[in-house]
């Protein structure tokens, strides 16, 4: 073999070489690209994941904090009735049960899309309670005084008094669920209070 020709082997070797080497690079340099543009992707993905999931937490803290204060308000506004009735004069305390009741069915309304079927039907019985005792509360404001209606307002009363603790564990479920807290305290019962048709035969 000439010079002449080892030389244009070696030339053509070589430049092979260093079209292989930049063609091989340009490769590796688009796989890195494309490793970099999928991990950026799953980055989004993911941050986008959590700004939903949060904005879904915001919402349902949002939620529960109304319905918690709207069913107490609207227990607490109950109670203040049966006392003033008990008392006498009640007609600023009526009133304000009337409000009270119209917030209270109407944050209802907004959770029944939002909360958990479990807190809607924990809710459910207070609300059933509640419900009765307004019932009971409005039958005893039409009656005269008498010792009967006083018994009657009296049982009222005591009504509105058993449903704190059943607030109680709905509060309870909900700061689980809104991550507030990591467990159920101790005391907590999934079965508080009574099935909604057995309340309606009280």
């Amino acid at each position: 073999m000439s010079g002449a020709t080892l030389s244009l082997i070696v030339a053509i070797v070589g430049v092979g070489g260093t079209l292989a080497s930049a063609v091989i690079t340009q490769v590796l340099a688009q796989r890195a690209e494309s490793q970099r543009l999928e991990r950026d992707e799953r980055v989004r993905l993911a941050e986008q994941r959590a700004s939903e999931d949060q904005r879904k937490i915001d919402q349902l803290r949002d939620c529960y904090v109304q319905l918690n204060a709207r069913d107490r308000h609207y227990r607490d506004a109950m109670l203040a009735y049966a006392y003033a009735l008990k008392s006498g004069s009640a007609e600023a305390e009526a009133t304000e049960v009337s409000s009270a009741r119209r917030a209270q069915r109407d944050t209802r309304a907004e959770a029944q899309l939002v909360a958990s079927d479990a807190v809607l039907e924990i809710e459910g019985r207070v609300n059933a309670q509640l419900t009765i005792a307004y019932r009971r509360l409005m039958e005893v404001a039409g009656e005269s005084e008498s010792p009967t209606r006083e018994a009657r307002l009296n049982q009222v009363i005591d009504l509105l008094d058993s449903i704190i603790s059943h607030q109680g564990h709905v509060r309870a479920l909900m700061r689980l669920e809104v991550g507030a807290t990591e467990e159920l305290p101790g005391w907590y019962n999934p079965k508080i209070g009574l099935p909604q048709h057995q309340l309606a035969d009280h």
